[in-house]
């Protein structure tokens, strides 16, 4: 349950304070220990404790250990029945289809690309979107993913050596489509089974961000990396609208600002986590291909030009007029943060 032993209800409404002691709510991740969003989730927990003077604590559900998936996570956020939680804009495109634009291929070039859209205006539009259509919750905040990038059994250094490959990939309709024009197959599979499908040779390979690729361990059947960063998936951080709509207006300010000074060390943490996943592929003897030398180019291409795999349209287009003014803003915003090569 959302609410732990500690809280009073008054008319299963409102807040009783004094001897019963702290509120405890309880917040819900995919993500396991370690990961830079659940050591940012606690920073987020000790934060509100002190604004709070220990009137509220939040206990960390890493690992899907409270509902599973981010599918059961965004369900029991929309119930009331967990306070807080984080899922991946993946997860919510079915409900808010703006947020589609993220599985767009190389429409985001970095990470501090990603971080003017998410933290400027852009942003501020995606929040109220989201709000907008899932009324349940309400944004706290943007937690950075990184870029995915594809990892193989067999080097891939241009769009050339990309037929025939089956991936385990993001299950949306754009990076299905982007695949299909590279002549490769997806095979969407939960995370924790694709070590296993790589040695069987069910897979020839996947995508994913590179903290998450040491996480899992994957590139230790995978070897060959590259670096194309293709797409960025940040996660929402969210609180159920039943919770914050309990909270008083000084407690509700307070974990909004413990929600602001997490996002904020999530970024700057994911950023060096970074750096030390690459080199631990490095150290472990994987194969590196970066997208220098017209690469990147080449790769982008692919999902910009009209192909015949997808009756003469491109993956852009295919994308929805939808997403039609946020694409444009987002990409003119991307002309001042150049692509990362390395």
């Amino acid at each position: 349950m959302m609410w732990r032993k500690g809280i009073v209800l008054f008319l299963g409404l409102l807040f009783l304070w004094g001897s019963a002691g702290a509120v405890t709510l309880e917040m819900a991740t995919v993500r396991e220990t370690g990961h830079p969003v659940v050591e940012a989730d606690q920073r987020l927990a000790d934060e509100l404790a002190k604004a709070t003077g220990n009137a509220f604590e939040v206990s960390v559900g890493a690992a899907g250990s409270l509902y599973g998936e981010e599918k059961g996570i965004l369900d029991a956020l929309i119930r009331g029945d967990v306070a807080l939680g984080h899922v991946s804009v993946r997860t919510l495109e079915e409900k808010v289809p703006a947020l589609a634009a993220f599985s767009l291929p190389f429409l985001i070039n970095s990470d501090e690309h990603l971080q003017a859209v998410l933290w400027g205006l852009p942003g501020q539009k995606l929040k109220e979107i989201i709000e907008t259509r899932i009324p349940e919750v309400k944004v706290l905040g943007w937690y950075n993913c990184g870029g995915r990038c594809f990892y193989t059994l067999r080097q891939v250094a241009s769009p050339f050596d990309m037929p025939g490959l089956t991936l385990c990939a993001e299950n949306t309709e754009s990076m299905q489509n982007y695949l299909r024009v590279l002549g490769a197959k997806q095979q969407w599979m939960a995370r924790h089974s694709v070590y296993s499908a790589l040695f069987q040779g069910v897979l020839d390979g996947g995508e994913n961000d590179l903290v998450s690729l040491v996480y899992l361990g994957d590139y230790d059947a995978a070897r060959y990396i590259l670096l194309d960063r293709h797409t960025y998936a940040p996660e929402v951080l969210l609180v159920s609208r039943t919770v914050y709509d309990r909270m008083g207006e000084a407690e509700g300010e307070a974990l909004c600002a413990a929600a602001r000074t997490a996002e904020q060390m999530e970024w700057d943490s994911f950023a060096q986590k970074e750096k030390e996943a690459l080199q631990a592929l490095r150290d472990f003897g994987c194969t590196l291909t970066f997208m220098d030398g017209g690469v990147r180019e080449a790769f982008a291409e692919k999902a910009t030009k009209a192909a015949p795999e997808l009756g003469g349209r491109s993956v852009y287009e295919l994308a929805g007029t939808e997403n039609a003014d946020l694409m444009d803003e987002i990409r003119q915003m991307g002309e001042s943060y150049p692509p990362r090569d390395r």
